[in-house]
C-alpha cells in the first residue's frame, strides 16, 4: 500500500485517494521554463549551504591552528605568524610571541600531550579552542579566524579544574544478609 492510500485508509476517506494524488501532482509541478542562470539563489538554497561552508570555514581554521603552534612549538616564530591578519602582525611581533610562549614552559613545566581542538562560531570568526595540559594545571590555546580565513585572534588561556563531585555526607547503606 503506498502513503497516499495508508493516510486515506487512516483517515477513513472512502474515495478521496485520486483526490489527494491529484493535489500531491499540481502542489510539486515545476515550473515550464527553468529560472534565469543569473538569478540570486533563494534564502533556502543559501541556509541549505550554510553548514557545509562552516564546516570548511572550521576545517580550514583547524588546520591553520595545528600549523601556528606546530610553529611555535618548533621556535619558528616568524612562521606562526604566516596566517595572522595584518592587525595581528603589527599587535603581537615575533620577538614579543616568542617571549610569551616560552614564558608558558617557565610559568606552568613541561606541557603534556595536547586535547582535541573545540570549534566554535562567534561574531563571524571561527574560535578552535586547543586543551594544553601542564603538570598541576589546564591552559588552552584558543585562535580565531575571520571570514577572510586569516588569524584574527589567539592568545592563551587557563581554564578552570572541574569541581570535585560533592559528596552527599551520608554514611553508605550496609548490605543486611
Amino acid at each position: 500500500m503506498n502513503r497516499t492510500n495508508l493516510i486515506a485508509a487512516l483517515l477513513g476517506v472512502a474515495g478521496t485517494t485520486a483526490a489527494i494524488a491529484a493535489q500531491a501532482q499540481t502542489t510539486h509541478v515545476l515550473p515550464a521554463t527553468p529560472p534565469a542562470a543569473t538569478a540570486a539563489p533563494s534564502a533556502s538554497a543559501i541556509n541549505a549551504l550554510a553548514p557545509e561552508a562552516a564546516a570548511a570555514s572550521i576545517e580550514s581554521c583547524v588546520a591553520k591552528t595545528d600549523a601556528l603552534l606546530a610553529a611555535l612549538d618548533k621556535g619558528d616564530y616568524v612562521g606562526a605568524e604566516m596566517d595572522f591578519t595584518p592587525t595581528m602582525r603589527a599587535g603581537l611581533p615575533p620577538d614579543q610571541l616568542q617571549r610569551n610562549w616560552e614564558s608558558l614552559s617557565t610559568r606552568f613545566g613541561t606541557p603534556g600531550p595536547r586535547g582535541a581542538p573545540h570549534n566554535s562560531l562567534s561574531g563571524g570568526y571561527v574560535v578552535i579552542t586547543v586543551p594544553m595540559p601542564f603538570p598541576g594545571t589546564m591552559l588552552a590555546a584558543q585562535v580565531a579566524c575571520a571570514a577572510d580565513g586569516h588569524i584574527g585572534g589567539f592568545h592563551v588561556m587557563m581554564l578552570q579544574a572541574p569541581a570535585p563531585a560533592a559528596s552527599s555526607g551520608a554514611a553508605p547503606a550496609s548490605a543486611s544478609s
